[in-house]
């Protein structure tokens, strides 16, 4: 993503979509099926770029940035009733994502990484 600038736009009934700013106007980066969604939010842990798509219908999808793909591809799936917003809190030795939730709790995500490598 570097320098550039993109938006995220949320749709209760359609897709969402990602555009980046290309001047003059912006372009379609890519659509995400997101019915129900009332909240599309990026976040950044440690190098890592994520976008959390929440739904009122279904689960919140959790995506991460390919830079290689230029898209955010499909990482993991939270149990998040009707979220609102999603706020990453660094903490000493970790980092949490909070879920705010319309119809329930608020729910704390650690953010672990695993090494897949061998």
């Amino acid at each position: 993503m570097k320098r550039d600038h993109y938006l995220c736009l949320s749709r209760y009934i359609g897709d969402s979509k990602v555009v980046r700013w290309e001047g003059l106007r912006f372009t379609e980066v890519q659509t995400l099926p997101s019915r129900g969604s009332m909240v599309m939010q990026p976040f950044q842990i440690s190098q890592q770029l994520y976008l959390a798509l929440g739904s009122d219908f279904s689960f919140t999808h959790i995506y991460l940035w390919d830079e290689e793909k230029q898209k955010f591809v499909k990482f993991q799936e939270l149990s998040v009733q009707a979220p609102r917003a999603f706020q990453p809190i660094p903490l000493e030795a970790m980092s949490v994502l909070l879920a705010p939730s319309f119809k329930g709790n608020t729910l704390v995500y650690k953010h672990i990484v695993v090494d897949l490598s061998s």
